[in-house]
């Protein structure tokens, strides 16, 4: 599944262009580079343990009163119907799920980080790459 690699990079469009310098996003770019040579994507199948909420019968029952007038434009008469349902309540359902996992993510991130603060260190004196 590509969603946690499109999200570090949707992440990276939108965050380091709104509070990072050029020359910050030029050596982010270098050391992506790198890092994503050094750890290349790797997809494996993994299971995972997912929840999600379902209604389930509570043994309780729900009913709710309705009031039909009469269509006819004199009538007076109305009925009164009660509509009952079961009642319910929630709970957490736990399920496995196989999914693809990038499994050099962590280190290649980890690789991109590192990479940024030394040379941006060694580059401008800062890890944020800020000139003088």
């Amino acid at each position: 599944m590509k969603f946690p690699l499109l999200l570090s990079a949707l992440a990276a469009i939108l965050v380091l262009p709104a509070c990072t310098t050029p020359e910050f996003r030029l050596t982010h770019s270098q050391c992506q580079g790198d890092a994503l040579r050094q750890y290349p994507v790797v997809h494996q199948p993994q299971v995972v343990r997912r929840s999600r909420q379902v209604e389930v019968p509570d043994g309780s029952t729900v009913c709710e009163s309705q009031t039909m007038k009469n269509k006819d434009a004199g009538s007076q008469m109305s009925a009164t119907r009660s509509v009952c349902r079961p009642g319910t309540r929630p709970m957490t359902e736990y399920f496995d799920e196989t999914v693809m996992v990038d499994m050099n993510e962590g280190a290649r991130y980890a690789q991109t980080e590192h990479c940024v603060r030394e040379r941006c260190l060694q580059r401008y004196g800062n890890q944020n790459c800020k000139p003088s």
